[in-house]
């Protein structure tokens, strides 16, 4: 059976690697008992699909990984976190008909982030979305380029000690702190990305964004 968690990422853990991610969860899944599928080969290992790399330091109540393994979904939440690692509690378990690919079929991801005077400029930040082009310096081995990113922001909301973007992730990504930061130094506001939290995430069908939840809840009905 595919099975489908979808967990926290928070506290330690948000500091942990994507490639080390895969020894904690190798090691819950065998504390709580699962039958995990192998890989084959001269070294096989549990076969642990990861979604989209999260960058470190930030946060997240909105990760997924694909396992197959013979056990109904609740039992696997349930059991899951029974032995689960502080920070990478599960919160949903999804049982899809076929493999939802999860990592190559993410297209963007919601974050909120912790600012100071973000307010006092709300309309030109919330405008940037209308802008056609909006350049940002990108940092790449100590050499500076500047990137038209307009194409990959989808929304900016600011609220009350918040401030709300949706952005490009999966196989294009707009990192989330590096765009709130250019937004920070460009409208005088602060944003403390060491409180920076993504939340939701989607897919693309029929050209609309779609939840990630909602498109596998689709995928176990046999959508």
């Amino acid at each position: 059976m595919i099975l489908v968690l979808k967990h926290y990422k928070r506290g330690n853990m948000t500091y942990i690697s994507h490639i080390d991610l895969l020894r904690h969860f190798t090691r819950a899944f065998r504390r709580a008992g699962f039958e995990i599928e192998f890989s084959g080969g001269f070294n096989p290992h549990m076969q642990i699909n990861l979604g989209t790399p999260l960058p470190l330091g930030i946060s997240s109540s909105s990760e997924y990984l694909t396992v197959r393994a013979d056990v109904d979904k609740d039992t696997f939440l349930e059991e899951y976190n029974r032995v689960a690692p502080k920070g990478l509690e599960g919160i949903r378990a999804f049982a899809p008909l076929v493999n939802p690919n999860v990592a190559g079929r993410t297209v963007a991801a919601d974050y909120s982030v912790a600012q100071k005077g973000a307010e006092e400029v709300r309309r030109e930040i919330e405008c940037v979305v209308n802008e056609l082009t909006f350049e940002m310096p990108i940092t790449k081995k100590g050499e500076t380029t500047y990137k038209d990113v307009a194409p990959l922001i989808n929304a900016i909301k600011v609220y009350p000690d918040r401030l709300n973007v949706s952005l490009a992730a999966g196989n294009t990504t707009l990192r989330p702190d590096k765009f709130v930061e250019f937004l920070a130094e460009r409208y005088g506001f602060k944003a403390i990305t060491t409180d920076l939290w993504k939340y939701e995430q989607y897919v693309r069908e029929n050209g609309v964004l779609l939840e990630m939840d909602k498109y596998l809840e689709r995928l176990e009905k046999g959508e």
